[in-house]
Formats: structure tokens, C-alpha cells, sequence
């Protein structure tokens, strides 16, 4: 993996996609050996009261431990399994920063692990999961990486 660059993106993916009107809109970038995503909380992200919803925190995990496979792989992956642990309540307007990487790598399936911490450090939430590359026939020119991320 590139050690940095902003990551491609599609128009309607509700984590990056520019065009999706319910969306994230966020950008990930490979940094150090890892997939970065920072977000700030927002109302929209809420479930009760002024806690972040957990599903939202689940997507966040899953959107940078995939990249992080797409990246090892260098082919489109998807999620074949996920365990999170939110272990502390994430509060609207809280920024974040999401982190994942590769923990191992085999031909039909990646191992990744995930953080989303807060500006201190401390970790609000961890996940672990497995995903699995896309056939190559099934990837489409779009979503195979065959070059370094792009940097701004």
C-alpha cells in the first residue's frame, strides 16, 4: 500500500459517493501503511438523544477496513463478515478518525482490523473482519487499483 493519498471514490457509494444526497460524502486516504478517514459527527448520524448510532459507526469501520483490502488486494472487495465493539458512546459533533489495515492476507480472504478513535486517542470503537476480493471477471476497470493512490 502507498503510504499516502487520497483514495478513489464513486458517485453514489454512501460513504464517499460525491452524488449520493443521503450520503457521508467522506474521503478516505492510505496513510503509514493504513486507510484514514476522518469525520465529524453529524445530527443526521444521530440515534438517541445525542448518541451517534451504532450502525453509522459500523459503516465507517466497514468503509475503511475494505479499502484497506481493496488496497492489499488490488481489486474490489466486499465484506464477508464483522465484529465491532463500541465501547464508548459516540456524541453528535464529536470528530472522529477511523482507521484500518490488512492484518493478514490470503488469495480468497483478507483479515482487517479497525479504530475509530477521538481526537485524544482514546478508541470509541474496534472491529475485526474478514472480507473477500471480487473475481477478476466481475471487476469492473473502475474499481480495480492498479496504481498508487492519488495525492490532493
Amino acid at each position: 500500500m502507498s503510504d499516502s493519498g487520497l483514495l478513489p471514490w464513486t458517485r453514489s457509494c454512501f460513504v464517499c459517493g460525491q452524488d449520493n444526497p443521503h450520503g457521508l460524502r467522506l474521503r478516505a486516504r492510505a496513510e503509514g501503511g493504513r486507510v484514514v478517514i476522518e469525520h465529524t459527527a453529524r445530527d443526521a448520524d444521530r440515534g438517541w438523544r445525542h448518541i451517534v448510532h451504532g450502525g453509522i459507526t459500523m459503516t465507517l469501520l466497514d468503509e475503511a477496513m475494505t479499502w484497506a483490502a481493496i488496497l492489499r488486494a488490488r481489486r474490489a472487495c466486499v465484506a464477508a463478515e464483522m465484529t465491532t465493539r463500541l465501547r464508548r458512546p459516540i456524541e453528535v459533533g464529536q470528530r472522529l478518525r477511523v482507521e484500518a489495515e490488512v492484518v493478514e492476507a490470503g488469495p480468497r480472504l483478507l483479515l482487517t482490523s479497525g479504530k475509530i478513535t477521538d481526537p485524544a486517542g482514546v478508541v470509541l470503537a474496534a472491529a475485526t473482519g474478514s472480507t473477500s476480493p471480487c473475481p477478476k471477471a466481475r471487476s469492473s476497470s473502475a474499481t480495480r487499483i492498479s496504481s498508487a493512490p492519488r495525492t490532493p
